[in-house]
């Protein structure tokens, strides 16, 4: 039995309900990520130790440096942020696919909006490793060695970014088109 694409009881509610899904799920890691980031900060004011403990950490566990968990809080918030910012905009257009009413002005713009959103949060993402990396290298001793790393290009976000600016130039022609259409007798 195959699943209609639009409308009342078809694969765009569920998939609008995923995506509820999805933005509380990023909501809760992100809090879980700022109680994360809270307990670094004072284990590294106060130098007393907390379940997150720097002293004991091994080479081959990044996340145990300063560093390495400052570089997580900082991309993981960016990307918990982002996620959610994508889920309000896609759900916006699961309504419309709900709606049986796809080609609207509103999907165009939203669609361009997930795309840049995208794009910031993969930019984001790709330099604050390197931001991070450069300030911890300032705070370092003198002599000690700074790890500069450069940012590694994730290429199928960027062509995803690229394939949302087409769709919303096509959801743009097909909402113009269809405006057309009601002004033709």
């Amino acid at each position: 039995m195959l699943m209609r694409a639009t409308g009342r009881g078809s694969i765009s509610s569920f998939l609008k309900v995923a995506v509820d899904v999805v933005w509380v799920i990023a909501c809760a890691l992100l809090g879980f990520i700022w109680i994360i980031a809270a307990f670094a900060i004072y284990a590294m004011v106060t130098g007393n130790p907390t379940f997150l403990d720097f002293a004991s950490s091994t080479q081959g566990n990044r996340l145990g440096t300063p560093l390495g968990l400052s570089i997580w809080i900082a991309i993981g918030s960016i990307l918990c942020v982002g996620v959610m910012i994508v889920c309000a905009y896609l759900r916006g257009v699961f309504e419309t696919l709900v709606a049986g009413d796809p080609f609207v002005p509103e999907n165009a713009t939203r669609l361009s909006a997930i795309a840049i959103v995208l794009a910031v949060m993969e930019a984001s993402a790709m330099f604050v490793a390197a931001i991070v990396s450069l300030v911890f290298g300032v705070l370092v001793p003198a002599g000690a060695p700074v790890a500069f790393q450069f940012p590694n290009v994730n290429y199928p976000v960027w062509l995803a970014v690229v394939t949302l600016w087409v769709l919303a130039q096509v959801f743009r022609e097909g909402a113009a088109m269809r405006e057309e259409q009601k002004m033709t007798i």
